[in-house]
């Protein structure tokens, strides 16, 4: 009985069980949903800070740069691009880079109902710049909260041990991991891209399928990467540790880590049509915040569960 019970002991936490068990954590500490609940309430009926000068300035740019006998397919991009501009510019809320790293409903899409608010606009470039670069830090910090609240239950650690100086150093790591990320990407895709350009000079095909390799290259890498933000929180890790640990993970159980993100993914995309359905009116607003908040957290507990569980596992 003792050997079969440490034989139940020692086996690894399954993908199934790490989802129950981040519904699980979520239910027992609904505190934690309060960060993206008044997030997506601010977005909603804060203030709107809109940039529209500035894309239509871009328009402008846009239509005296295009060539005046362009090919109709380079039109229609031209035409395309204005399109996007513009309608950015009448839509786009600047504060929604706050939701930046968080499960936001409603930081990158307006809901269906709109309430009165008050809007300030941005007319200068380098302002629309520079509010931008003081968001992104905002958005670090709220994302650092949101994630150090997450993770002090899996931890099973007091909310009030150290918090604030952990809390910053997070943050401190999540914005040099991002860094890191796109200074990684950058330099293997921009070389990438000028050798496919070229060499579609002599070849369309091997052009595209060099630029088609490094797609698929940049896919395996940020699915390599999923538990870094996770090693940041669990394991107190700095930025290029948690890189590491991360990869550590999907090399000691891959089948189960790739399960984990797979299924992650599905049911994001799935629920993200399901919320499409109820912002029609007020209440189903009020739901979409709430259950998007519930059941995001629980998907990020539960990479978090699955992290503890195998860097455990590795000692």
């Amino acid at each position: 009985m003792d050997k079969r019970a440490q034989t139940v002991e020692k086996k690894p936490l399954g993908v199934f069980e790490s989802l129950s068990s981040g519904f699980e954590l979520i239910w027992l500490n609904p505190w934690i949903l309060l960060v993206p609940i008044a997030l997506d309430v601010f977005l909603w009926i804060g203030p709107h800070l809109s940039a529209r000068p500035v894309f239509q300035r871009m328009v402008t740019l846009v239509t005296l740069a295009a060539p005046a006998h362009a090919p109709e397919e380079t039109r229609q991009n031209i035409e395309l691009l204005k399109s996007m501009l513009q309608a950015a510019g009448d839509t786009l809320n600047v504060f929604s880079v706050l939701a930046t790293g968080m499960p936001s409903v409603l930081g990158w899409q307006a809901p269906a109902v709109t309430i009165s608010r008050a809007e300030f606009v941005i007319s200068e470039p380098i302002t629309l710049l520079a509010v931008t670069l003081v968001l992104l830090i905002g958005a670090a910090l709220i994302a650092a909260l949101y994630l150090e609240l997450t993770a002090r239950p899996i931890r099973r650690e007091p909310v009030t041990a150290s918090f604030i100086a952990r809390w910053l150093r997070a943050c401190v790591n999540l914005i040099l991991l991002a860094l890191l990320v796109i200074v990684g990407i950058s330099a293997v895709m921009i070389p990438l891209t000028i050798v496919a350009g070229m060499l579609s000079v002599v070849s369309q095909v091997l052009g595209s399928l060099l630029l088609f390799g490094g797609m698929i290259l940049m896919f395996w890498i940020l699915v390599y990467l999923v538990f870094a933000v996770s090693a940041i929180f669990i394991s107190r890790a700095n930025a290029l540790r948690a890189i590491i640990n991360s990869i550590r993970v999907f090399r000691f159980d891959f089948l189960s880590a790739l399960g984990l993100v797979l299924i992650v993914y599905v049911l994001r995309s799935g629920f993200t049509i399901v919320w499409d359905f109820f912002d029609t009116n007020l209440w189903g607003i009020v739901f979409v915040v709430i259950a998007n908040a519930f059941f995001n957290s629980a998907l990020i507990a539960a990479e978090m569960i699955f992290y503890k569980d195998r860097i455990e596992r590795m000692g």
